[in-house]
């Protein structure tokens, strides 16, 4: 199978496409793929290099075809964000198999298969091809549920929201959070990709030596040690609710607010878009789980539902299904 795998992130979202493409591509057993990646996206670039991804880079929608037609691809997984018709009826002419991540663009309806792990609750259930739910997000790596989930004291609480963070939400709650006048550990986490000055933070932590400015690529070393996570609402909640930590949820874009997952029903308290919020909501949300016992235990609960180990083989299982399918359909064609 010569797969092509069009991959893209954005500034709200993180790298988590390029980690789910990392353990996906060796389970699908193909040496012959290539990954295709906007020249724009030198941090996406970069870290696939890293991760020794064989990879194209394309200038615009004409490179990329051109691109693919030397390649020929006889499968196509498009992990990009929202794709327009226009292009996936071109990428249609290779005659193979589409199989679509997280696309609420048009072009998803010409996808023969589209894993849907940012979803919204369905309005259309007639889309067959459409996997709602947690299916189509992959552990990238093992990871245990806390044991031990009474508070600490003081309790921790993380704050990490991934990558660029264009609403430098990271500065505006921890600016809340200082002004709740009661013992906290704080620690806030960024990556090198974030894009406001760091030095703005490390001032919040000369007030206190409870807060912790953290620069890292691993937040879920950190994570794993705290009582409460704020964070956005794309991928982060699929990892907290793998730790199965109280989490509170800041949306970092106007898509995160409608996505079905980082919600009360699943264990997590959804303040709706983060530029928006109010100090003392976000305080009122820290405290409730702070003081509340059955509160807390009950969005834990609600996390223990959860169980994403088996979501790789199935999502390999449907995909093969497909590739099967459409031979079929060509044969009979024919």
């Amino acid at each position: 199978m010569r797969l092509a795998y069009l991959l893209n992130t954005f500034p709200h979202r993180g790298l988590y496409p390029a980690d789910r493409a990392n353990a996906l591509v060796p389970a699908l057993e193909t040496s012959d793929y290539k990954v295709f990646v906007p020249s724009t996206n030198t941090s996406l670039l970069a870290y696939l290099e890293k991760q020794n991804i064989k990879t194209c880079a394309f200038k615009n929608n004409a490179h990329l075809l051109e691109e693919l037609k030397f390649f020929n691809p006889n499968c196509i997984i498009h992990d990009s964000g929202n794709s327009e018709k226009d292009l996936i009826r071109r990428l249609k002419s290779f005659n193979c198999p589409h199989i679509h991540f997280d696309d609420h663009g048009d072009g998803g309806v010409l996808a023969d298969l589209v894993f849907q792990t940012l979803y919204e609750n369905p309005k259309d259930l007639s889309k067959e091809h459409f996997i709602y739910g947690p299916t189509g997000y992959i552990p990238t790596r093992t990871i245990n549920p806390k044991t031990n989930n009474s508070l600490q004291d003081p309790p921790h609480i993380v704050v990490a929201f991934p990558h660029e963070d264009p609403e430098n939400l990271t500065y505006r709650t921890l600016r809340h959070l200082v002004q709740l006048h009661i013992p906290l550990q704080i620690s806030v986490l960024v990556d090198e990709h974030y894009k406001h000055d760091i030095h703005d933070l490390k001032r919040f932590a000369l007030t206190r030596k409870s807060i912790k400015i953290i620069s890292t690529n691993d937040p879920e070393s950190i994570i794993y040690t705290s009582d409460i996570v704020i964070s956005s609402g794309s991928y982060t909640p699929f990892l907290v609710a793998q730790y199965q930590i109280p989490c509170i949820i800041l949306c970092a874009h106007e898509e995160e607010v409608n996505y079905a997952f980082p919600q009360e029903g699943h264990g997590f308290a959804n303040l709706g878009l983060g530029r928006k919020i109010k100090q003392s909501y976000l305080q009122n949300a820290v405290m409730e789980i702070i003081l509340h016992d059955n509160r807390r235990k009950a969005y834990i609960h609600k996390q223990k539902h959860f169980d994403f180990s088996t979501n790789l083989v199935e999502v390999v299982e449907l995909i093969e299904q497909t590739i099967a399918n459409k031979k079929a359909e060509e044969e009979i064609a024919r």
